[in-house]
């Protein structure tokens, strides 16, 4: 794979895929959050490129990628379709929130397909929620009264991203992102299944080596689940990162390239 970037869609079953790819090596898949897309990953891209194939996607329904259809459909299963419309057999994965119990639901569903995992603040389906549901049918209910670009605000200046607001680049970052969020979501029923039973019931399954990145500021929500899959899948370990919030890829992108290539490379 050429060094250069290449921007391109990939057809799945019922729509398309955007795709960023840059780098050589194995492949390295990177999985975005809920209302974002994959320039999340912008500060990572030229570190991990140097040690890898690194492939962004948006996941249907985000950035560039088409919508979701009526027609049930599980992002693990696209993010596999996806591989395969670029012939690649096994690759790592990178994800975070919502993108992060996507990858891991990927290696639980396809083990033989996935390398290393790392799952920053990963959102675990079927885990009991307390103050992320909150903000979830906050947000819903702005939107249905106020519309997208309120909701977007709500979204944007909640709890949950106050301490990537508080750096330059992850403002103007998530900013950016946040702006171009379509708000679908906030007005349709979404029919992705994900796996089934749902993650949180099969940690156990999760046999790739994986590393959990969670900031201490982060809703107590996603420390928990962070916990739960770091305590219950066989070869996981979690590391609490002490002065960062729900998004240390951009709150300390230097710390997280530094974590995160040291796994990847097979450190312990």
């Amino acid at each position: 794979m050429s060094t250069a970037p290449v921007e391109a869609y990939a057809e799945i079953d019922g729509g398309r895929l955007f795709y960023r790819r840059q780098g050589r090596g194995q492949p390295l898949l990177l999985v975005h959050g809920f209302a974002l897309d994959h320039r999340v990953w912008a500060l990572q891209w030229p570190a991990l490129a140097a040690d890898f194939d690194v492939i962004s996607v948006d996941l249907r329904g985000f950035g560039r990628s088409s919508l979701p259809g009526a027609a049930p459909y599980a992002h693990h299963a696209d993010l596999r379709a996806l591989l395969d419309a670029l012939g690649v057999e096994r690759a790592h994965l990178m994800g975070h929130s919502l993108g992060g119990g996507i990858a891991a639901s990927f290696a639980v569903a396809y083990p033989q397909r996935a390398g290393r995992l790392v799952l920053s603040a990963p959102l675990l389906r079927g885990h009991a929620l307390s103050a992320l549901l909150t903000l979830l049918k906050r947000v819903w209910q702005i939107a249905a009264r106020d519309g997208v670009d309120a909701a977007r605000t709500a979204w944007l200046h909640s709890d949950l991203f106050a301490p990537a607001l508080d750096t330059p680049t992850g403002r103007a970052l998530l900013t950016a992102i946040l702006a171009d969020y379509s708000g679908w979501h906030w007005q349709h029923r979404d029919p992705e299944t994900g796996v089934e039973p749902p993650l949180a019931e099969r940690l156990p399954e999760l046999l790739a080596p994986t590393l959990v990145l969670v900031g201490a500021r982060d809703l107590p929500d996603f420390v928990h689940m962070g916990e739960a899959l770091a305590g219950q899948a066989p070869d996981a370990r979690l590391e609490l990162l002490p002065t960062l919030g729900h998004g240390p890829s951009v709150e300390s992108p230097d710390l997280f390239n530094r974590l995160a290539l040291d796994f990847l490379n097979g450190g312990v």
